[in-house]
C-alpha cells in the first residue's frame, strides 16, 4: 500500500505544471488512535440486539502533496477491533479504508481548476461502511440505507470535476464519477450495484454576490439482480453569497428515470422534480452546512432506483484553544418507484464529538453516533444502534521531499 501510495502522488506531481511542481511538497503521517467503547448492536440485527464493550486500534498512514495553493491527500487507515464478550468478532480487520482528495481544487492554470477524488472501503458490516464511504460529489450524498444482517462488502469508487472559466464572469465545469459496491459473503437479500454518471453546468456572475446557469446530470446504475436504470436531470443553478461568511448554493428542474428488469416486470419509466440546497456559514473557526436533496438516485444495496430524499446538517466549532466541537446529522427516505412495490426505507444517523489536542502531536476525544432504520415492504426492516468511544490519538508529520 505504500508503494502504491507513493506511485500515485509520484504520477499526480509529474502531471502538474511545472511552476507547481517545482514548489509542491510531500508529508507523511503516521499516526494510530487508540479507543475504548461500546456497541449496541454488534451482530446488526433486527431486534434480539447483542451488545458489548470493544478496544479500536485504528492505524493510519497520511501522504500529502502541498502546493502552494492546495493540498492533495492519500489516507490509508485500518479499525481492528477487540470484542469482550463475543470475542469472534476480534477475528479480522473491522473496516480498512483508502481515501483520495484535494482541498481546495488544485489550480493547473489561473483559468483551470480540477478537483480528483477516490476512495476504496471493506468492511465487516454495513454501518461501519455507511460510516466511511464519503461522497464523491458535494451534491449527490452517499446512501445511508443499511441491511439488516452482518455482511463483508466492498465499495471503490472514484470521481473528477474540472472547471474553467470562459471569461471572467462565466464558469463552465464537467465530471465524471463511478462507484460500486460488492458484497462478498454468500448471502441472500442484499444486492451490489453500480453507477457511472456524469454533470456538466455553465454558470454566469452577475454581480460580485450572484450568479447563475443551467446544469445538466445523468447516471446509469446496475444492479447484480439485473436491474438497469438510467437518470437524467436538468436544470437551473444558482449561487447568492449574502456576505462573506453566508452563502447559499441550488439546483432546481426536473428528472427522468428509465428503469428495466429481468424478472418479467414491465419496464418503470417516471419523471419527478429535483432539487438540491445547500446553507453555508463559515466564520473563523465555525462552520456550518445544512443541505437537502430530492432525486431519482441508484446504487447502494435496495436492487431498485429509488426516489431519494436527503437532509442532512454539519457543525463544527473550535470553542475555546485547543478544543474542538462537532456534529453530524443525516435524514433520508428511499421510496420505491415500481407501481406494484410498497413501502419505504427511512434512516437516520448521527454522531457528535469532543477533542482536545494537549500536545501538537497528541489529540483525546470522546464520540457518540447513532442509527436508526425503519423499512417496510419489499425495502427493508428496522434497525437500530448507538455506539460511544473514547480514546486517545498520536501522530507527527514529516517532509520526505
Amino acid at each position: 500500500m505504500t508503494r502504491s501510495t507513493l506511485v500515485t502522488l509520484s504520477a499526480v506531481l509529474l502531471l502538474l505544471p511545472v511552476s507547481i511542481a517545482s514548489a509542491a511538497k510531500i508529508d507523511i503521517t503516521p499516526a494510530i488512535s487508540l479507543n475504548q467503547g461500546y456497541d449496541s448492536n454488534v451482530f446488526n440485527t433486527n431486534g434480539n440486539e447483542k451488545g458489548d464493550f470493544l478496544f479500536r486500534a485504528t492505524p493510519a498512514l497520511t501522504f500529502s502533496l502541498k502546493m502552494p495553493e492546495a493540498t492533495l491527500n492519500l489516507r490509508a487507515s485500518m479499525n481492528s477491533d477487540t470484542y469482550y464478550k463475543y470475542t469472534d468478532r476480534s477475528n479480522t480487520p473491522s473496516v480498512v479504508t483508502l481515501v483520495l482528495d484535494a482541498s481546495p481544487p488544485i489550480a493547473l492554470s489561473p483559468r483551470f481548476f480540477v478537483a480528483p477524488s477516490g476512495y476504496f472501503v471493506q468492511s465487516r458490516y454495513s454501518y461501519l461502511r455507511t460510516q466511511q464511504v464519503p461522497s464523491t460529489d458535494p451534491l449527490v450524498p452517499p446512501s445511508i440505507a443499511s441491511e439488516s444482517t452482518t455482511l463483508k462488502s466492498r465499495d471503490y469508487g472514484a470521481a473528477l470535476r474540472a472547471t474553467y472559466l470562459l471569461t471572467e464572469k462565466t464558469d463552465f465545469s464537467i465530471g465524471g464519477r463511478f462507484s460500486k459496491l460488492q458484497y462478498l459473503d454468500n448471502t441472500t437479500g442484499n444486492i451490489g450495484s453500480r453507477v457511472i454518471g456524469g454533470d456538466t453546468s455553465l454558470s454566469y456572475r452577475f454581480t460580485p454576490l450572484f450568479s447563475s446557469g443551467f446544469f445538466f446530470n445523468t447516471s446509469y446504475n446496475t444492479f447484480e439482480n439485473g436491474t438497469e436504470s438510467r437518470v437524467f436531470a436538468g436544470g437551473l443553478l444558482g449561487t447568492y453569497r449574502s456576505s462573506p461568511t453566508f452563502a447559499v448554493n441550488a439546483r432546481a428542474g426536473a428528472s427522468h428515470l428509465k428503469q428495466t428488469f429481468t424478472t418479467g416486470a414491465p419496464e418503470t419509466t417516471d419523471t419527478s422534480p429535483y432539487g438540491a440546497l445547500s446553507l453555508i456559514y463559515s466564520e473563523q473557526s465555525f462552520s456550518a452546512t445544512l443541505s437537502g436533496t430530492y432525486e431519482q438516485a441508484g446504487g447502494g444495496n435496495l436492487g431498485v432506483t429509488t426516489l431519494r430524499e436527503t437532509v442532512s446538517l454539519s457543525l463544527s466549532d473550535q470553542f475555546a484553544t485547543r478544543w474542538w466541537a462537532d456534529l453530524t446529522g443525516t435524514y433520508q427516505v428511499n421510496r420505491p418507484l415500481e407501481a406494484n412495490a410498497s413501502g419505504d426505507l427511512t434512516s437516520v444517523a448521527g454522531s457528535a464529538g469532543i477533542r482536545h489536542k494537549p500536545l501538537e502531536w497528541m489529540d483525546v476525544h470522546l464520540t457518540g453516533s447513532g442509527f436508526r432504520q425503519s423499512g417496510n415492504g419489499v425495502l427493508g426492516s428496522d434497525l437500530t444502534r448507538y455506539s460511544a468511544f473514547l480514546g486517545v490519538s498520536v501522530g507527527n508529520t514529516y517532509n520526505i521531499y
